[in-house]
C-alpha cells in the first residue's frame, strides 16, 4: 500500500530518533551541552527583563492603528518564508537522490501541503510569543495586542498561502528553468577576488549572488523597505534611507550565497586532502569584498541622513562583525549548516542584549566568539 506522506518524513523520523540517542549515549557532553545553553538562556532571560516594554508597546499602538500596512509586511514575510522553503523541498524531492524513487505525486503533494502548514504555525506561534513578551515587559494597558496580532496573523498566513500555490503553479521543473534564465555573469571582473590555489571559490560565489539578485531573491525585502519609508521624508535623507537599505539587503544576500557555496563546496572536495586554512581563505576573499562595498554605500547613505561618524564607524564595524561571526559558524558547522543558522540567532541575540546594556562590551565579545568558531572548525578539519 502507498505511503500517505513522501518517505522523507519517515527519514527526518528516523534521523531525528538516531540523534536522540546518540545524544543518550554521549550523555556527559550532552549535560555539558544543555548547562551552556541554560546559562545563556538565562542570560539572554536576564537581558531581555531589562528591556523598556512601554517604549516598543507606543510604537505597536502607533502601529494599531494602520492595520494594513501591518497584514501587508506580514504578508510579505509570510509569502518569501514559505515560497523559499516549499521551493526547497520540492527541488529536494524531485531534483535530489529521492527524485528516482517511485513516490506518488499525491504523496509529494500531501507532503508539501504539511511542510507548509507546519511552517505557518510556527511563525504565527512566534509572533505570538513576541508579541506576548512585550505585553508582559509592559506596565502599561496593552489594548494593541489583540488589533496587532489579529492583523498580523491575517497577513501572515493569506502571504504564506501565496507562496504556497505561487510555488504549486509554477512546478519543480519550470521554476528551476526560471531561475536559470538569469545570467550570474558579473558585470565587471575582479581578478583581485582570486585565490591563487583556489580562484574558482570566490568566483563561485559571487556567481551565485549574482544569479540570486537578478533572479528577485530580496525582493520582498525591498517591499518591506517601501512599506517602512515615512512619507513626506525629504528627498536627501530619503535618497540615504533608500541607498542604507539597499546595501543591507544586498550584503544579507552576499553573505548568504557565499555561505551556501562554502557548503556545497566542502560537499564537492570532501574527498579531497584540501587543507582547511587554504580553503578559509579562498571562501573569506568575496565576503570581504562585499562587506567594504556594503560600508562604504552604507555609511554614505548615513552620512545623507545627517548621521555623525561615531554612527557610521558602529555601522562599518557591526556589519563586519556580524558578517564575520555566520561565516566563522558556516566554517565550523559546514557539514551541519542548519546548526550554524541556529547558533548563529542566539548568538546574535545574545550580542544584541549585551550591546544593549554594555555597548563597549558586544564587539569584544563578538570577535572572541568568532575566533573560538573559527579555531574550533580548524581543529575538526
Amino acid at each position: 500500500m502507498p505511503a500517505y506522506f513522501h518517505p522523507r518524513l519517515q527519514e527526518t523520523r528516523r534521523v531525528a530518533a538516531n540523534r536522540l540517542r546518540r545524544l543518550l549515549r554521549f550523555w556527559p557532553q550532552t549535560l555539558f551541552h544543555l548547562v551552556a545553553w541554560s546559562a545563556l538562556l538565562a542570560l539572554i532571560g536576564a537581558g531581555v527583563a531589562r528591556i523598556d516594554g512601554d517604549r516598543i508597546g507606543l510604537v505597536l499602538r502607533l502601529l494599531a492603528q494602520q492595520p494594513f500596512v501591518i497584514a501587508l509586511a506580514f504578508a510579505a514575510f509570510g509569502f518569501a518564508m514559505c515560497r523559499s522553503a516549499t521551493l526547497a523541498l520540492l527541488t529536494e524531492l524531485r531534483l535530489g537522490w529521492w527524485g528516482a524513487a517511485p513516490v506518488p505525486e499525491r504523496a509529494t503533494r500531501r507532503s508539501l501541503h504539511l511542510n507548509a502548514i507546519l511552517l505557518t504555525v510556527f511563525g504565527n506561534v512566534v509572533i505570538l510569543f513576541v508579541l506576548g513578551g512585550i505585553v508582559l515587559l509592559s506596565r502599561r494597558s496593552t489594548p494593541w495586542f489583540a488589533p496587532i496580532f489579529a492583523a498580523a496573523s491575517v497577513g501572515f498566513w493569506l502571504g504564506s498561502g501565496a507562496g504556497y500555490l505561487v510555488v504549486r503553479r509554477l512546478g519543480k521543473l519550470r521554476q528551476a528553468r526560471v531561475a536559470q534564465t538569469h545570467s550570474s555573469a558579473a558585470l565587471l571582473p575582479l581578478p583581485m577576488l582570486d585565490h591563487p590555489q583556489l580562484r574558482n571559490l570566490p568566483d563561485w560565489q559571487r556567481r551565485e549572488t549574482v544569479r540570486r539578485w537578478r533572479s528577485g531573491g530580496r525582493n520582498w525585502q525591498f517591499i518591506a523597505l517601501g512599506i517602512l519609508v515615512p512619507m513626506g521624508m525629504p528627498l536627501l535623507p530619503l535618497g540615504g534611507l533608500l541607498l542604507l537599505g539597499a546595501a543591507l539587503i544586498w550584503y544579507g544576500l552576499a553573505l548568504r550565497s557565499s555561505e551556501d557555496t562554502l557548503v556545497r563546496a566542502t560537499q564537492l572536495f570532501a574527498a579531497l586532502p584540501l587543507p582547511f586554512a587554504r580553503f578559509a581563505a579562498g571562501t573569506l576573499r568575496y565576503p570581504l569584498f562585499a562587506w567594504v562595498c556594503t560600508s562604504v554605500f552604507g555609511a554614505l547613505g548615513l552620512l545623507l541622513q545627517s548621521a555623525k561618524w561615531p554612527v557610521v564607524v558602529a555601522f562599518v564595524a557591526t556589519i563586519g562583525l556580524g558578517g564575520l561571526l555566520s561565516l566563522c559558524l558556516s566554517w565550523r558547522y559546514r557539514h551541519r549548516p542548519h546548526l550554524a543558522r541556529v547558533r548563529a540567532g542566539a548568538e546574535v541575540a545574545l550580542l544584541l542584549l549585551l550591546g544593549y546594556q554594555f555597548p563597549f562590551l558586544a564587539p569584544p565579545l563578538a570577535a572572541a566568539l568568532a575566533a573560538r568558531h573559527y579555531y574550533v572548525a580548524r581543529s575538526l578539519a
